[in-house]
């Protein structure tokens, strides 16, 4: 999903030396939480209602007004205007195409459009933002930890005990794996049915704490629940970062299926006996 295709171009502007009442007035005229500053021909900030209701009516907008701007390409996609956004106190960004003002985006439009991408039952994210941290961070030449989680025997308990118990242990179990993300580099998703992904670039302490309590057998409503881990440790995995994630899931999920095979963690590496004995 673009900005392009969320974002709005009725952009309303005004200068810099106009009061701050009459920026609440052109506010109001055109139905809007902001107005873009622009000052012979060059954008120098952005006031918003925020501004206009802490300052005095009778200071000038640029005594209001914040800059620097906040701004994104209209190719670049939701999760880059979500984690921008994320790094600021500001809820807008200005829309550039090159040095052309195109548009703007706001917060609560981004909050709107993300919230698509939740999955009901657990409140997790979806598969596609799993898809966008991981290849980001391929893309910067981050290595990092990745885990996928099957839950063991679901089908046996969707079986047993039908599928609305079968999704209340899945909303159980989300629990459990969200208070794992303790970690700034914490990126949970329900990838799909009984399986989730979690991206770490955290310490290896902490990827080691995630996957005991994840095979860890659990009692949820008097049923013991468990999960199979496949686990890539991107900071070891020869040509880690020249890997397509698509194919990085995949080995994962095939190590998740030995793992359930063996009621064990399967761990993807490629050291040797030696060199894991100098370590």
């Amino acid at each position: 999903m673009k900005i392009s295709e969320i974002m709005t171009t009725a952009v309303c502007s005004i200068s810099s030396d106009k009061s701050v009442s009459h920026a609440a007035e052109q506010m109001n005229e055109y139905s809007t939480n902001y107005l873009v500053v622009v000052d012979n021909g060059e954008l120098t900030g952005i006031v918003t209602s925020r501004h206009v209701a802490s300052a005095h009516p009778n200071r000038i907008v640029a005594d209001a007004m914040d800059m620097p701007l906040n701004r994104i390409s209209p190719e670049h996609n939701v999760w880059d205007a979500h984690s921008q956004l994320l790094e600021s106190d500001n809820d807008l960004l200005l829309v550039m195409d090159q040095e052309e003002l195109v548009g703007a985006v706001t917060r609560e439009a981004i909050q709107i459009k993300l919230a698509e991408f939740l999955d009901p039952l657990t409140g997790l994210y979806r598969a596609s933002y799993i898809h966008y941290i991981g290849e980001k961070l391929l893309l910067e030449n981050k290595p990092f930890h990745l885990l996928f989680i099957d839950v063991n025997d679901f089908g046996q308990i969707n079986k047993q005990f039908g599928h609305p118990f079968g999704d209340d242990v899945i909303r159980r179990y989300s629990s459990v794996l969200s208070s794992l993300v303790v970690e700034q580099g914490d990126h949970l998703c329900r990838y799909a049915g009984d399986e989730f992904i979690l991206i770490t670039t955290g310490p290896d302490s902490h990827v080691q704490q995630c996957i005991e309590t994840i095979v860890r057998p659990t009692e949820m409503y008097h049923v013991t629940v468990s999960a199979a881990v496949g686990y890539i440790d991107g900071y070891r995995e020869p040509n880690f970062l020249a890997q397509p994630l698509r194919e990085l899931i995949a080995k994962a999920s095939i190590l998740s299926t030995e793992a359930k095979k063996k009621k064990s963690v399967s761990i993807l590496t490629s050291l040797t006996k030696e060199q894991v004995g100098k370590e």
